[in-house]
């Protein structure tokens, strides 16, 4: 049987995320870079240069006519994204779209009824939820090595500094601490309660919390939620763009403690710490491909008819409704809204 020629992507956005994807690329065997689009031609060229993408485009229309395209990844500002998913998908591409998929959870179910009347497949681009050091975290917690889980901490902290205008921070580009990193930290916490009760994941029964919005930007410059699961886990999820802090992830068991060091940028190292016996066990995850490697492996596959694996931590469309069903949550606790809230 002869085998099957590599999924042709393109991109549609050349930002600082895009390049880290196009690097990856290269490590996938089943993926190639065809085509690199952008709203300013001379910015796709150097793109495409650096990248051996054979075509490049000066609009991201021209890039959705080329019938060779099969896939796309969308690197765009947030607040654009189900405008280009719809794009995408219209055209007849598969869309592999950087987080948050959209605004909040009307959007995101707009864009699932988009995808699956037109047949493609969609899907939120998380990659740490795809890294063999996130499957690890989630064998160690089902395994028992803790005991019940009791607690989840996942922080998300980097200083940004003042700029008002940018992507980071105003809110006509998407800006605020939750949308761009607190959706990592929901969706750990999310994974881990739910593999604690022997599912794919949960979804929170209670959520307060308290954030500070800037008074010029009026987005959330830091904040934190405070949820319970099923099973009374409790989790506490913390994001922010004007302070730091140590970026870790800790599921504290009855038994014990499992700390996770660099959760988002994989590979890092578990520490497992049991009560007991006063033991700490440290386990370094090696750099063995690319972050974003895996997540684009992960895509093709379903493309190709290999479905995600029964108990695989990757990301799941019903996944990505939660999480954007959380989100929202979070953000009303704290009166945080943007103009998509209010469209319907």
């Amino acid at each position: 049987m002869k085998p099957k020629s590599p999924v042709r992507w393109g991109i549609l956005a050349c930002g600082e995320i895009a390049h880290e994807f196009a690097a990856a690329l290269k490590n996938c065997p089943d993926s190639v870079l065809h085509a690199v689009s952008s709203r300013d031609v001379k910015r796709a060229q150097a793109f495409a240069d650096e990248y051996e993408a054979p075509r490049v485009y000066g609009s991201y229309e021209a890039m959705l006519a080329d019938a060779e395209v099969e896939a796309v990844y969308i690197a765009t500002l947030h607040p654009f994204h189900l405008e280009w998913i719809a794009r995408c998908v219209r055209a007849g591409k598969h869309v592999l779209c950087e987080k948050p998929l959209t605004m909040n959870l009307r959007q995101a179910k707009q864009a699932k009824k988009l995808a699956d009347d037109n047949r493609c497949l969609l899907r939120e681009a998380f990659m740490y939820r795809h890294h063999p050091q996130t499957e690890r975290v989630v064998e160690l917690v089902s395994s028992g090595v803790i005991g019940k889980v009791r607690m989840i901490e996942a922080n998300f902290c980097y200083n940004s500094g003042e700029q008002p205008e940018s992507r980071l921070q105003s809110k006509a580009l998407g800006g605020g601490a939750i949308l761009d990193i607190g959706c990592y930290t929901m969706s750990f916490a999310r994974l881990i309660a739910g593999r604690a009760n022997g599912r794919l994941f949960a979804e929170p029964l209670e959520l307060k919390a308290v954030g500070y919005l800037d008074p010029k930007t009026k987005t959330d410059m830091w904040t934190t939620a405070v949820m319970r699961f099923e099973g009374d886990i409790l989790a506490q999820t913390t994001c922010a763009l004007k302070m730091n802090r140590e970026n870790v992830a800790v599921i504290l068991g009855d038994k014990g403690r499992i700390t996770v060091e660099m959760p988002w940028h994989c590979p890092g190292t578990i520490r497992i710490e049991l009560d007991e016996k006063g033991s700490v066990q440290e386990i370094a995850m090696p750099k063995l491909r690319p972050l974003f490697a895996y997540e684009i492996d992960s895509f093709t596959n379903e493309m190709r008819g290999r479905p995600i694996a029964a108990d695989a931590v990757a990301m799941r469309f019903d996944d990505t409704l939660g999480n954007m069903k959380a989100l929202d949550w979070w953000r009303a606790e704290i009166g945080l809204g943007y103009e998509a809230d209010a469209v319907r």
